[in-house]
């Protein structure tokens, strides 16, 4: 688990320094999902839990237990295939940006882009504070922006574009699955409360 904080750290503070040494690292999809991806996408999903379901919003309370629990299971699993569907895409558009087509790369590049909302995702832990969590992920399009030239071997002039058409589908995706979670979930409707 240090290794994994220890990761997510240098992702984090020194991006430049950690993709490049990512960029030679030899892994699989698998073992990057099983020793890093499983752990930080966790943050968020525990949080909101543990927000929602016992903190609580203000005026509104608590959402039901049993209902949260399954909502965060939920989204946790769609929060992986997200992962696996953005690393995809990023793979599939790198001939249309004159960049290197390279699954393992293009996975990398999507895992550790994902990392700062992962991690920032603890401040669902206080509800009021969640809007805090999209911090991580505005600074995760700053990693895809450097990671692209690293990873992707993206040119400079095809750099900005390639980041915006990954972020459309990286917005698509999670409204896709915060929708999905929900619908499964909730039936559509709102939540009843505990209190």
């Amino acid at each position: 688990m240090e290794k994994v904080f220890e990761r997510a750290k240098k992702i984090i503070l020194s991006p430049t320094e950690a993709l490049n040494a990512v960029k030679v690292e030899s892994t699989t999809m698998m073992t990057l999902m099983k020793e890093y991806v499983i752990f930080v996408a966790a943050i968020p999903i525990i949080a909101q839990f543990i927000g929602y379901a016992l903190v609580g919003l203000p005026v509104i309370g608590r959402y039901p237990l049993f209902q949260s629990l399954l909502f965060a299971l939920i989204s946790y699993v769609l929060s992986l295939v997200g992962v696996v569907v953005v690393a995809k895409v990023i793979d599939l558009l790198a001939p249309s940006f004159n960049s290197t087509k390279s699954d393992i790369n293009a996975f990398k590049l999507a895992v550790y882009a994902f990392t700062p909302g992962f991690v920032a995702g603890i401040f669902h832990i206080i509800p009021s504070l969640s809007m805090l969590a999209l911090l991580g992920s505005l600074y995760g399009i700053y990693l895809l922006y450097i990671g692209l030239p690293i990873l992707m071997n993206t040119s400079e002039d095809k750099r900005a574009i390639y980041t915006v058409a990954v972020i459309v589908v990286v917005v698509i995706v999670m409204v896709v699955i915060t929708a999905l979670a929900g619908a499964l979930v909730w039936s559509g409707g709102r939540p009843g409360l505990l209190y």
